[in-house]
């Protein structure tokens, strides 16, 4: 057992022991070389050769507010990484699309997000593994804005020329780096943990024992990556403790919420559908069991147009059941202010889309965002054959409580509806244990109901897990 006053100086012991183990995720490291062409606006890569390009090295800026770039890195693999993971650590202070040589599209980039400040998607998967002395060639076009926009002066003066938003586009990363994958997995290991640890109580069992387990971690790892797998097993134990018995079940579903409107023009909300989908479509090729859903055909559409092979991809996903087609309206559309005949054909454009692109009916409305709810909207989403309704913004109330989170609502001519609140009031969850455990305490019918739903992935910019 641990005395009281002692604990408080563990947490901050095992917290400081997970950034050291972060330092050994990606080792060695050698510099990538780029050069740049700068663009106010954004150019399509089909015409990305149609200026001058200049050479560019880490911490020297490309771009301001709202501007774009394109980026051509290359590099050569060190033969004697061969058998190895091999990554592009790349960092351009804002949001970025990832091309090979071809035109095909990778991934999405970004450095970090207000939401959760461990999220940051900078690596790029090279090799796994590399058979050595692969070239590296690479095309980004960064965006010099955030997942959030711009950044905003709380109070500006009259004068301030910040006064609208600011932003500096910079070179932060371009690296080559081996991944450590017992490494990277140790930290995810050790994170899950703390979590848990935070969350329960500090004279249980389970505190005392996971406590103990993550000393003996610390011991075992001893500032070496190559004891990472020994550290890992010291871990197992724990890990696979069950839940109690009336814990609840998740389902947890990926999620990235994009405002197709809002902090940033309407062309930059093209990019991060792109963005956005395409790092959810590399993370199905890893991770085969893994799901993710987006809702509003516009962004589909908006991929369609711009980005046609990324759109076959997703078709491609949808008949293997790794991409759920969410929400039966055009876009998560103002439920206050807009007609009865306006929100009908919401309906009527949005699943009729979905139906006409991926063959699949959807029967659930998703609307996580929206500010309010219209009392005609149980018999309009019955009438367009939508059973389920999925939303979030009411549960944040200031001063009062909703006081369910799955229940059947009545509409003002009695049609009823099956709707859920996420009990965990977020549509960006980092799945951590302490959110999910504060998320069973808030959720209401867990006297008669085994589960909630839980929406992981950075949101409101798009991103995703």
């Amino acid at each position: 057992m641990f005395h009281p006053r002692e604990i408080d100086r563990l947490l901050t012991e095992f917290t400081q022991f997970i950034t050291r183990v972060n330092r050994h995720i990606l080792e060695p490291k050698l510099p990538l070389q780029a050069v740049y062409r700068h663009c106010p606006e954004p150019v399509p890569f089909a015409q990305r050769l149609d200026g001058e390009y200049k050479p560019i090295r880490e911490g020297e800026v490309w771009g301001k507010t709202w501007e774009s770039a394109w980026f051509h890195v290359t590099g050569r693999i060190p033969e004697d990484w061969a058998g190895k993971v091999v990554v592009a650590e790349l960092d351009c202070n804002g949001e970025g699309l990832v091309f090979n040589r071809e035109g095909i599209v990778l991934q999405g980039i970004t450095n970090g997000s207000i939401f959760d400040a461990r999220h940051a998607r900078s690596l790029v998967l090279l090799g796994d593994p590399c058979q050595g002395g692969e070239e590296v060639d690479l095309w980004v076009e960064g965006a010099c804005n955030g997942l959030f926009g711009v950044q905003q002066p709380r109070d500006p003066d009259d004068d301030d020329p910040a006064r609208y938003g600011h932003y500096e586009g910079k070179l932060n990363r371009l690296r080559l780096a081996v991944l450590n994958r017992d490494v990277l997995a140790l930290k995810y290991d050790l994170g899950v943990l703390l979590s848990l640890l935070r969350s329960l109580n500090r004279e249980s069992t389970r505190f005392a024992r996971i406590a103990r387990a993550y000393r003996r971690c610390i011991s075992v790892f001893a500032e070496d990556p190559a004891n990472a797998q020994a550290a890992r097993d010291v871990l197992a134990e724990v890990l696979e403790q069950p839940a109690e018995a009336s814990a609840l079940e998740v389902t947890a579903v990926g999620h990235a919420h994009i405002d197709t409107g809002w902090l940033w023009p309407v062309r930059e909300t093209i990019r991060k559908s792109a963005r956005t989908f395409s790092s959810q479509l590399e993370l199905m090729n890893r991770y085969p069991q893994y799901v993710f859903g987006a809702s509003q055909p516009q962004h589909y559409e908006f991929v369609k147009e711009h980005y046609p092979e990324l759109f076959e991809r997703i078709r491609e996903a949808v008949k293997r059941g790794q991409w759920e087609c969410q929400g039966g309206m055009w876009v998560e559309a103002d439920c206050n202010v807009i007609s009865g005949e306006s929100m009908v054909r919401q309906f009527l454009y949005g699943k009729q889309f979905f139906m006409d692109e991926f063959g699949v009916d959807v029967r659930n409305l998703w609307i996580p965002d929206v500010f309010g709810y219209s009392g005609s909207m149980p018999q309009i989403m019955k009438k367009a054959g939508v059973d389920y309704f999925v939303t979030q913004k009411i549960s944040w109330n200031q001063y009062n409580q909703f006081p369910y989170t799955t229940f059947r609502w009545r509409g003002i001519d009695g049609t009823e509806v099956i709707t859920h609140f996420p009990p965990e009031n977020t549509y960006n969850s980092g799945l951590y244990p302490e959110s999910l455990r504060k998320a069973e305490a808030n959720f209401q019918e867990k006297d008669r109901l085994p589960g909630f739903l839980s929406l992981f992935g950075i949101g409101d910019g798009g991103g995703g897990p």
